[in-house]
């Protein structure tokens, strides 16, 4: 099975390990990605604005190039890793499917391209997994059962909401839950995991990307995470680094924050899809519930 994939700029540059985890899994599975060619920023964030379309002209760039490049796989879908990428790309397609006139609008302003049409579905990876692998398959096709490894899913605000773009119910997902079960691993429970992490405050206020991290970690040390797996590169960071900004609150502990797609990586067994410091992590966490 082919599909088209849009990268965004996050995996191309900080979060490639995100990238590189999740080609080797979709190729696990006879998956190609097929990245988009001459693609843009997705436009970074859905602007709410009614009045004006203008804001998505970046989104509808990478829609009309999956347009342009869908007789190469064969379907109108593209993949997304991004949570932000997703909620741009998908958010957008969503108002111009219902909205014929926005289209037109935007179509008639960006007269050297192509007209879009409206026609391509937006769809994060993880909703390939539940689609058109399935999590039975995941089960059948494990290499390492991580059983005794305790992990917090952590989706973030922008998978599930709006809940028109959601990609699982917005009031109570369960899809990291159900993967992570899949590799043989303990979903944790904990009331914070749709919070936001501060998003773009890290540049312009971190004590909120502090105060926000802080509400969402100390639950966890509290019921003994091992691990975090994020779909998305920037609450990675903002996780990661919040943590380093209120290491005194939480007494110098912290909690490894990996990518879904590296820990379902690791299960199947593909170690040379993995940084060797997240190798080394969940290396050692695996051979201690051995034990």
């Amino acid at each position: 099975m082919k599909l088209l994939y849009f990268p965004g700029c996050s995996l191309k540059n900080y979060a490639q390990r995100y990238e590189k985890s999740a080609l080797a899994v979709a190729k696990r599975f006879d998956i190609e990605l097929v990245e988009l060619k001459r693609w843009n920023c997705c436009g970074v964030v859905y602007s709410l604005a009614s009045d004006s379309v203008f804001h998505h002209i970046a989104a509808v760039r990478n829609l009309i190039r999956a347009q342009e490049q869908m007789h190469e796989t064969g379907n109108e879908k593209l993949v997304t890793l991004c949570s932000m990428c997703y909620q741009v790309l998908a958010s957008v397609n969503h108002r111009l499917a219902r909205d014929p006139e926005a289209l037109e609008t935007l179509n008639r302003f960006m007269d050297e391209e192509e007209d879009y049409l409206g026609t391509i579905e937006v769809l994060h990876f993880l909703q390939v997994l539940r689609d058109y692998v399935g999590f039975h398959k995941i089960k059948e096709s494990l290499e390492r059962k991580l059983e005794n490894i305790r992990v917090a899913p952590y989706y973030g605000c922008m998978l599930v909401r709006p809940k028109e773009v959601a990609i699982d119910d917005p009031e109570d997902p369960s899809l990291l839950e159900t993967l992570i079960a899949s590799v043989g691993a303990s979903p944790i429970e904990y009331p914070f995991r749709t919070d936001c992490c501060g998003s773009y405050n890290v540049v312009a206020n971190k004590d909120i990307v502090k105060i926000r991290v802080l509400r969402i970690i100390k639950p966890l040390l509290r019921n003994s995470a091992d691990l975090i797996i994020s779909v998305c590169p920037l609450c990675t960071f903002n996780l990661e680094y919040g943590m380093k900004l209120a290491s005194r609150e939480l007494y110098g502990k912290s909690i490894p924050v990996l990518y879904f797609t590296e820990l379902l990586a690791y299960a199947l067994g593909l170690d040379y899809a993995l940084d060797k410091n997240v190798l080394a992590t969940l290396n050692k966490l695996y051979e201690g519930g051995e034990k």
